[in-house]
This record gives structure tokens, C-alpha cells and sequence, in this order.
């Protein structure tokens, strides 16, 4: 996990419906006072929906899933821990 991870997990936590990648950011930069560099929070958030912490809705907007709700919760087990510490380090496959 970086810096940037849980906070995003926690915006999308309190909504209450899928929220916009670009108001994400803009919580995260108000409300945690984190300053994270656009392409930074991009490149994270494909990471969260490869990991599968994350849903992407559709074209732009986002949830957090049951296993997001868990790691936030620190409710995972242990293999869970192990897939998803693996699946964040390998990230997502090339768009190219």
C-alpha cells in the first residue's frame, strides 16, 4: 500500500454512491490535506481496481468493494492479505 492508498478507499467509503476519479482527488487534497500529484492518483486508482479494493462503474466513476470495506476494517486473512499485497505490487497489466 502507498500514502495515498487508504485515504482514496476512505472517500469512496463515505459516499454514498460512485463517486467521479476527479472529485476523489479533490477530497483526498481537501479533506486529508494530502498532496498527491494527479498522475500519482491516477496510476494508484488502477492499482485499487486491479487489486480489486476498488470497482470502476463506469467511464469515470468508482466504489469501493466489500474487500476494500475489509481492509479498512483490517478484516482480512491471511491469504487474502498475501493475494492482495501481491496483486498491488504487480499492478495492472500495460494498457499498450
Amino acid at each position: 500500500m502507498k500514502d495515498a492508498d487508504k485515504p482514496m478507499l476512505r472517500v469512496l467509503r463515505r459516499a454514498e454512491f460512485p463517486k467521479r476519479s476527479s472529485t476523489i482527488l479533490w477530497v483526498m487534497n481537501r479533506e486529508y490535506d494530502i498532496d498527491v500529484a494527479e498522475s500519482t492518483f491516477y496510476r494508484r486508482l488502477k492499482y485499487l481496481v486491479h487489486a480489486e479494493l476498488v470497482e470502476k462503474i463506469d467511464e469515470s466513476y468508482y466504489e469501493i468493494t466489500d474487500l476494500g470495506e475489509r481492509l479498512l476494517d483490517e478484516d482480512l486473512s491471511d491469504s487474502e492479505a498475501a493475494e492482495l499485497s501481491q496483486r498491488l505490487q504487480e499492478g495492472p497489466p500495460d494498457d499498450s
